[in-house]
């Protein structure tokens, strides 16, 4: 059995997926959420781009006191931060925030800043001088309270670069800068099959039984990794249930949770057999969780075959899936972070890697991470409340001690 270590399981599945690079394709900007930014993209016009009034007041020209001159009557429904009245030394006009600055405009007196007072038929502008006792002139500085063109981006700046995950924040900024729509990776599609005839759907389990683990936030869990869930089955414990769904199911990642293992009723092996799969690899020395495999089929599909047991499962899940789509991606194998270990961890009976849930928290001395209780392979008590999974050795660790960790953004 080709029993490979976990990093290289990892850098074996990345190295697969970068062999089938994604296609690209434009979606609109709000079906971008989630996806991942296939090109580089570049500020069409500066930002800001134009200069605007950054508070409710008074556009300003010279030195004060300034006569008030307003512009014509808005209409219902008018954009009334277009119209600007041209002006000049002495003369002020009512400006919004965000609104044109008007030609000859050097400044901007806040509205709480500022006295109105009639000279005669005149309506003029005056600027209290407490607020400006550090002015010389006790009165707006040029450029006070002016947002200038492209004073936050230049036209033609890196706004974002290839490869990013395009979250809910891209998109509100690239919105602003006017984009419609943004080149996208296509997304990878991924088949699940839940195993295990022990398994239920619903209601408390009975003696021999267990609730199902992972129906409810897998296809969730894998979305928010890049891929598309395209099905779900659930499958009995047969090897032509098995053969059929390896067989017939078109996706480029099939994922099965359980059946994984080498009892006579885990079916996965003999069936990939079956199939003339060619394995990536048998197993990974981590625990939990070895029972994991990847194949490829001979039209080229991927296996990822999960265990059963609920914390070994998640485990491989977040360990193996984020490599491929990484490859897949054109994205790098994401360095992992390292952390200091707030508790000791004792040893494990065997020579394999440990991957322990770890709550984390970050302070000026550094990364903390708490090892969690309840986290043996067929428990999800400690896992619930995790942030990350840390990396530890077969002969456990003592508190204080650094340690590489990998994240769990979902």
């Amino acid at each position: 059995m080709q029993h490979v270590s976990w990093f290289d399981a990892r850098t074996l599945l990345h190295a697969e997926g970068s062999l089938h690079a994604a296609a690209t394709e434009r979606v609109a900007l709000p079906s971008a959420i989630g996806r991942v930014l296939a090109e580089p993209l570049k500020s069409p016009l500066p930002v800001p781009h134009y200069d605007s009034s950054a508070m409710d007041g008074y556009a300003l020209a010279g030195r004060g006191p300034w006569q008030l001159l307003a512009s014509q009557e808005s209409q219902p429904g008018e954009n009334v931060h277009r119209k600007t009245v041209p002006l000049e030394a002495g003369q002020a006009t009512p400006i919004l925030t965000g609104g044109l600055l008007p030609p000859g405009a050097d400044a901007v007196l806040r509205l709480e800043h500022a006295r109105l007072s009639n000279d005669g038929d005149l309506a003029m502008i005056e600027a209290l001088p407490h607020f400006f006792e550090r002015s010389p002139h006790l009165q707006p500085a040029v450029g006070d309270d002016i947002r200038r063109a492209g004073e936050e981006l230049a036209a033609g700046a890196t706004v974002l670069a290839a490869g990013i995950r395009l979250g809910a924040r891209h998109i509100g900024s690239l919105a602003t800068l006017g984009f419609d729509s943004l080149p996208v990776y296509t997304q990878p599609t991924v088949a699940l099959a839940y195993t295990g005839n022990e398994i239920i759907t619903g209601g408390l389990p009975g003696p021999g039984e267990v609730r199902d683990a992972f129906s409810p936030q897998f296809p969730f869990i894998i979305e928010s990794f890049g891929a598309r869930v395209t099905s779900t089955v659930r499958l009995q414990d047969s090897a032509p249930n098995f053969h059929h769904w390896l067989d017939h199911t078109a996706a480029d990642i099939l994922m099965l949770t359980g059946g994984s293992s080498t009892s006579d009723v885990d079916w996965v092996r003999r069936v990939l057999t079956e199939l003339g799969a060619t394995y990536i690899f048998e197993s990974v020395a981590i625990r939990p969780g070895h029972p994991a495999l990847a194949a490829l089929l001979p039209d080229g599909r991927l296996v990822l075959g999960l265990p059963g047991n609920p914390l070994a499962a998640h485990v491989a899940l977040y360990s193996y899936l984020p490599a491929v789509l990484a490859g897949i991606f054109g994205q790098p194998l994401a360095q992992l972070p390292t952390g200091t270990l707030t508790a000791a961890v004792p040893g494990y009976s065997t020579k394999d890697l440990r991957l322990i849930p770890v709550t984390i928290e970050v302070t000026p001395g550094g990364v903390h991470l708490t090892p969690q209780d309840k986290t043996r392979s067929h428990m999800l008590t400690g896992f619930a409340s995790a942030d990350a999974l840390a990396l530890l050795p077969p002969e456990g660790a003592e508190a204080e001690k650094n340690c590489q960790f990998l994240g769990l953004p979902v």
